[in-house]
Formats: C-alpha cells, sequence, structure tokens
C-alpha cells in the first residue's frame, strides 16, 4: 500500500524510519503547511510534497494517511481521510471532543470501511512488550495496582521552520502534559492490566514560569474495573528525563526504569536490560513492529474496534481528567456513554 504522511515534523521522522522496514507499505507524498518543510521532503527523501490534502488527492493515488500533525487538526484531517476513501493512521491524542462530544467521529468511523488506526506506538516499546508477557503468566497472580511516571526537561520542541513551541498554544495544543503525554499513560495502563478506567481523580500545575499557557504537571488517579487503580504522574518541569513503570500482582511484580526492567515472582527477582530507546523522542525504533500491526489489521479489520475503543476511552479519561482538577481532584466517571455504540 502506497500512503502519504500528513505533518512532516519530526514525529513523521520516526514513522518514516518505520516504513523503511515494512515492505508492504511506502510513503510516496507528504502534506506540510511549511514550505520549508516540503522543500525537506523533495530534497531530503524525494517525496512529492504539498500544502494541503485536497491538493495530494488531486494528484496522486494514495491508499493510507498518517496523520502527524498537532492535535486541534487530528479529527478534520481523519474526516478528510476516511471521506476519500482512504485507511488513516492518526497520532495520539486521537479523539478530541467536538461541538457533539465524539459523536460525528464515531459515526464517521463505524460508516466507512477503512481502518482507522491509532497510532499507540509505546505498546511496541520492547521491554513493555516484555511486560505484557510477564503480567500474563499466572505466576504473577491478578494485577492490583499501577504506577507510572514520565519526567522531562521541558516539552520536545518542533521544527523550527513552524511553531517549535507549539505545545505551549492551547489552541492548537488542546492542552499540556496532561494531553501531550497522558495519552501513553493511559492506553498503556488498560493494554498492560486488562483494565478499564472507570472514574479519575487528577491535579494540574505549572512548575516553570515559560508554560503559563498550559499544565506542565499533572498527577492522576484512575480506579479501574476489576478494583485496580493506577496512579501516574507527568511532568516537563523535571531536572532529568526518566520513563518508568511499576506493576503489582498477587504474586508479583515488575518494574521498568528505561530500559532496566526487574521482575520479581515466586520469590526469585530478574535483573535485566531491555534496549527500548525511551531517550529517543521521535521512537523510530518503535514504529516498524506499529506498521506491522496496522498492516495486518488491515486484512483484519474487525480487530480496530477494540483498539478505536481504547483510543476513546483513553481521550474520555483525559476530559474526566481536566474536569476533575478544576475542583480539585474530585473523583469525575469517565465510564464509556452508552450512544458510542460505534466502538462498543
Amino acid at each position: 500500500m502506497r500512503g502519504a504522511i500528513i505533518g512532516f515534523g519530526k514525529i513523521a521522522m520516526g514513522h518514516l524510519v518505520g516504513y523503511s522496514r515494512v515492505d508492504a507499505l511506502s510513503i510516496g507524498a507528504v502534506v506540510d503547511v511549511s514550505a520549508g518543510r516540503r522543500q525537506a521532503a523533495q530534497d531530503q527523501f524525494g517525496l512529492a510534497a504539498y500544502a494541503d490534502l485536497a491538493e495530494l488527492l488531486a494528484n496522486e493515488r494514495i491508499d493510507f494517511i498518517d496523520v502527524c500533525t498537532p492535535p486541534s487538526t487530528h479529527a478534520e484531517l481523519s474526516r478528510q481521510g476516511l471521506n476519500a476513501g482512504m485507511h488513516v493512521l492518526c497520532e495520539k491524542p486521537v479523539f478530541l471532543p467536538e461541538e457533539d462530544g465524539y459523536e460525528s467521529q464515531l459515526r464517521l468511523i463505524d460508516a466507512s470501511d477503512r481502518v482507522f488506526y491509532p497510532c499507540h506506538v509505546y505498546k511496541f516499546a520492547p521491554v513493555l512488550a516484555s511486560v505484557r508477557e510477564l503480567i500474563a503468566d499466572e505466576a504473577f497472580g491478578k494485577v492490583l495496582s499501577a504506577d507510572f511516571r514520565t519526567l522531562r526537561h521541558g516539552h520536545a520542541v518542533g521544527v523550527p521552520e513552524w511553531q517549535p513551541d507549539w505545545r505551549r498554544t492551547p489552541a492548537i495544543s488542546r492542552g499540556g502534559i496532561l494531553r501531550d503525554h497522558g495519552p501513553h499513560s493511559i492506553y498503556i495502563a488498560m493494554h498492560l492490566t486488562g483494565s478499564t478506567p472507570l472514574e479519575v481523580s487528577c491535579v494540574l500545575g505549572r512548575l516553570r514560569d515559560e508554560y503559563q499557557g498550559t499544565e506542565d504537571t499533572a498527577l492522576v488517579r484512575m480506579r479501574c474495573t476489576g478494583g485496580v487503580e493506577v496512579t501516574f504522574t507527568l511532568s516537563w518541569a523535571a531536572g532529568h528525563r526518566s520513563t518508568g513503570y511499576t506493576v503489582t500482582g498477587a504474586s508479583g511484580a515488575v518494574i521498568v526504569d528505561g530500559d532496566k526492567l526487574v521482575h520479581a515472582s515466586g520469590g526469585e527477582v530478574v535483573h535485566r536490560t531491555i534496549e527500548s530507546g525511551f531517550d529517543d523522542p521521535s521512537h523510530q525504533e518503535w514504529f516498524g513492529r506499529m506498521l506491522l500491526d496496522f498492516a495486518d489489521m488491515v486484512d483484519h479489520p474487525s480487530r480496530q474496534v477494540a483498539l478505536a475503543r481504547e483510543a476513546l476511552i483513553t481521550s474520555l479519561v483525559i476530559d474526566g481528567a481536566y474536569r476533575s482538577a478544576e475542583y480539585d481532584g474530585r473523583w469525575v466517571d469517565v465510564s464509556l456513554p452508552e450512544s458510542f455504540t460505534a466502538v462498543a
């Protein structure tokens, strides 16, 4: 299948590496509002480049689009892609509330015969894939709780040709670190624990003066099905960069600190190192595995129901977390409404 990347910024570079490793998929063109980024696509990668999606569709035969633009554009570009009969991959946050909530987005996905694929790439980090296997083992026991941390010394910076600090602009980012890094913690929590969030409590803060438009720190708790409680901490105000995950079961525990994994079960403690590239913001080493999953989903489209549901619940949790923060951390219900039948 031949595709096009929409938004040729830094995250697109990671996607390109992934496409280079998947024989069934190729990128033939890009769309970007910046003339400088279009020129880079042509000069450095030999790709056709267009200023908007309509111009692309008028000149290229494309099977899928890969939306790598900032959050405020995700819904409209996904809508245009599905309406044009193309499969759509979309970076997080995949869903953002519109005037009717999520109704129109869900109806469109449900009515389309194309695959809509949320890019939940952290699920393909090698160390987290190993964590999932360990948790699934009977020796680990019932999952009881999880605690995650994502600490950064500032937000990721975009390309210099187009608003490199767009994550500080709410109209573009639609939030701060909770909207930016929160999705990874939420869908990974569901993926690893096998539970679904029911309620969320959140406290937000600004610990650095330069983040006046958006929050730079979030403390979140989720009560999930099966009695599982998940907590996660996000901050752009840390003095270092680190990523960690702890999952506790009735008979075991697993701790991840970057590429280091410690697993305890049955009285035995195992230390391992699994190179996963958490210090690479482009996550380029993970995208090949993710894109293989996308190609499989095109062949088995019924699989997209679970993934779309995961993406929707992720966004509902973030919406609920922002509401909770307005009331100093009050618990907020995030259960999937009955009207969302497209992903039920």
